[in-house]
């Protein structure tokens, strides 16, 4: 009970101090638990990017996931705890909680030495470079990109001084071609298991990948260029360095000879004047919706259509639309052929000529001469056997 004449007092909040020296230190305190609680904040959200992507499309766990796990999880416990540390003015123990995730970065950006600057600044605090050999697969690998990635650096370990070229995904595995610093052919492919991203180093199945750069054959005007499986023979003019068609690198699609030095590797795409046969895998019944449709294809102009003397356009004796475009100093067309009902074909075709306003006259010719030596379906088939 209260004695008569008491009074009731408030009660002293004794988080604050009681002291101006007190509120003095509290305020220097603020400023670096401010910058470091800022810097925390920076680091978990950073370190919640990391952790979304290791849990949705990362293919591996290794040490620079756990560095990023061990730092997010600093990061989380450096907020909360120096809120709650600042909310109750303990500010001592604020600055630690808030400075708490310095470690961690120190480590992971000493190990990460991006420039000459950074790795002079804090390389002191880098692991060693074995403490980043290990790693634990947690998805398979199903990117063309990681599969590249992954024969770069089995290439690497074994000094090999080939690079990868083209990398292609055969049901559980990968095969990863490789060429020279010429574009040669690599001594050995690399095959990557998709389940476990393990590496052997094989001979490269040319029938399935192409293993290097591609050469060209000069044609001699009468060499016949087959492909028995298309249902496509061709014989190009004398003098013209012929290459096989592939669909990204893989899949042969028909031949294409260019008017250039013949050293140069039929992967090596220029404006080069040119023809052509190959396989196509659409069916258009006009110009305006060739492949492209961003592509401006019409019809034969008349002056072009003079150039041909006004013969049927056929390709393989199948009656062709025939379209041209004319851009950027060049001129293309294009004859198209669809396998008519009963047809034997079985697939559709299309020949082209690249040339040059100045050259167009005698680029006809000679594509008129080419398109008399163009065999499709059966017809090709019979001459193979």
């Amino acid at each position: 009970m209260l004695k008569v004449g008491s009074q009731l007092r408030p009660r002293r909040n004794k988080r604050l101090p009681k002291t101006p020296v007190g509120w003095l230190v509290t305020c220097l305190l603020g400023l670096p638990v401010a910058v470091l609680f800022l810097g925390a904040l920076v680091s978990l959200t950073a370190g919640a990017s990391y952790l979304g992507y290791l849990a949705s499309r990362a293919t591996v766990f290794d040490t620079w996931g756990a560095l990023n796990v061990v730092s997010t999880v600093l990061a989380l416990i450096a907020v909360v705890g120096t809120a709650l540390a600042v909310w109750r003015l303990r500010m001592v123990t604020a600055l630690l909680l808030a400075a708490l995730p310095i470690p961690a970065t120190f480590v992971i950006e000493g190990s990460r030495c991006d420039t000459p600057a950074s790795c002079q600044a804090m390389g002191w605090a880098a692991l060693p470079p074995s403490a980043f050999d290990w790693q634990v697969r947690i998805r398979p690998v199903t990117d063309p990109n990681e599969a590249r990635a992954i024969a770069s650096s089995a290439l690497f370990e074994a000094k090999v001084e080939d690079g990868p070229y083209l990398e292609k995904r055969f049901g559980d595995h990968w095969i990863v071609s490789t060429i020279d610093d010429d574009g040669w052919p690599g001594a050995k492919a690399v095959r990557i298991d998709t389940r476990t991203g393990r590496t052997a180093f094989v001979t490269c199945p040319g029938d399935r990948i192409q293993c290097g750069m591609e050469r060209p054959t000069v044609s001699d005007g009468q060499r016949v260029y087959r492909n028995a499986q298309l249902g496509l023979s061709a014989v190009f003019p004398a003098s013209l360095p012929v290459c096989t068609t592939r669909y990204d690198g893989g899949e042969p699609l028909g031949f294409h000879a260019m008017v250039r030095a013949p050293d140069i590797p039929c992967e090596t795409l220029d404006l080069s004047r040119e023809m052509g046969v190959e396989v196509v895998r659409w069916r258009r019944n006009g110009c305006t919706d060739l492949e492209d449709p961003s592509v401006p294809w019409r019809p034969l102009t008349p002056e072009t259509s003079k150039l041909f003397r006004g013969q049927r356009i056929t390709l393989g004796g199948v009656p062709a639309l025939a379209c041209e475009v004319r851009e950027e100093g060049h001129i293309s067309i294009i004859l198209y052929a669809s396998p008519p009902s009963g047809s034997d074909l079985g697939e559709s075709y299309a020949a082209y000529v690249m040339t040059t306003p100045a050259h167009l006259n005698e680029d006809i010719r000679a594509f008129e001469v080419f398109l008399r030596n163009v065999s499709l379906g059966a017809a090709a088939r019979e001459q193979a056997g």
